[in-house]
């Protein structure tokens, strides 16, 4: 691993981490916690995979089991901007699609995700198949993904506090392993369950000048459970949680609960792992299209660096069935 102290973001303009008195400690501050970041993503002990706020009205994104239950051609665009106010911070795009079930009881879906974090930038892509299994009242659906995981570390990003240091060799660096997902996902009329486990097969990266070897995938398993609450035609409750785990890393929790009203507007709320409390504001604005927005309100330290988190995304369901058995339209 590169020392910690031997290298800074090019980009932040700091010839040192240390004994600058030209520079802000707001401002020092702000980039060893970004080089910390930086260093434990380079080990392997990060969570790799992007915390998304608006999981329960994307999860498709978390879960492969969820091709397929809107009975409809589903799908969604979704940008999030991490920590605003911080330099090299994370910036996170994903899109994804899945169709209805067919005859056979299997749906499909495809997926990509690009996620930025200083200067290292991650692309992801997969293919989706799911089954479903039928009962009276529910369904049970399995999915596996396959795909690819890519990551790139842009070294010209890097300023070291040595001329001449050995590791100071430009470049980008690239390389690309499989990765492998499955996923379980009962859900009802008004109450789903799911638990998906993401890169399976935990993939070494091979970057080009890079002195690590203990680069790889991390499997990431996660836990989403709901419940609708129908009081009327115009009020519908949902209570939601999320809990997200690597073997090396806390794990992230997400409590949220949201209201739906004439069917037309959520308003939600979540509290995560004492670190966010997370507005949310979505809307249907046709059958086949949805938009929503959540911020992140910061309340651990970072809220003195960062103005918080947004998040926003766009849905769009085609060819809605006109019957269906089971509507997972509030899930």
């Amino acid at each position: 691993m590169i020392p910690l102290k031997r290298i800074v973001y090019r980009k932040s303009h700091l010839k040192s981490l240390i004994g600058n008195n030209t520079i802000s400690k707001k401002m020092r501050i702000k980039n060893v916690f970004l080089l910390i970041i930086l260093m434990a993503s380079l080990n392997g002990i990060a969570q790799q995979d992007a915390i998304y706020s608006q999981y329960m009205f994307n999860p498709f994104a978390i879960n492969p089991a969820y091709a397929g239950t809107r009975n409809s051609m589903s799908a969604v665009i979704l940008h999030r901007s991490q920590w605003v106010g911080i330099e090299g911070a994370p910036v996170t795009q994903t899109a994804t699609l899945h169709a209805p079930v067919n005859k056979y009881n299997i749906a499909w879906g495809v997926n990509l995700a690009h996620d930025k974090l200083g200067p290292s930038r991650n692309i992801s892509g997969g293919v989706t198949g799911a089954y479903h299994l039928k009962f009276r009242e529910s369904k049970l659906s399995f999915g596996l993904r396959a795909g690819f995981y890519n990551s790139i570390f842009n070294k010209n990003m890097l300023n070291f506090k040595e001329d001449g240091d050995a590791f100071d060799v430009g470049g980008v660096s690239s390389s690309t392993v499989p990765s492998f997902d499955f996923g379980m996902y009962y859900y009802k009329t008004k109450f789903y369950a799911g638990i998906s486990a993401t890169h399976l097969w935990s993939g070494n990266f091979n970057y080009k000048d890079l002195p690590s070897n203990n680069i790889y995938l991390r499997t990431h398993v996660m836990l989403a459970i709901g419940y609708v609450f129908e009081f009327n035609q115009k009020f519908v409750l949902k209570p939601s949680m999320l809990i997200k785990s690597t073997e090396t890393s806390p794990a992230n929790i997400d409590l949220n609960v949201s209201a739906l009203f004439y069917k037309k507007i959520w308003l939600g709320i979540s509290f995560r792992n004492q670190s966010s409390i997370n507005f949310l504001l979505d809307m249907n604005v046709t059958d086949y299209l949805r938009v929503g927005y959540s911020y992140d309100l910061l309340i651990n330290q970072l809220s003195q660096y960062s103005k918080g988190t947004h998040e926003l995304f766009i849905g769009f369901d085609f060819d809605l069935k006109k019957s269906q058995t089971i509507s997972p339209r509030y899930l």
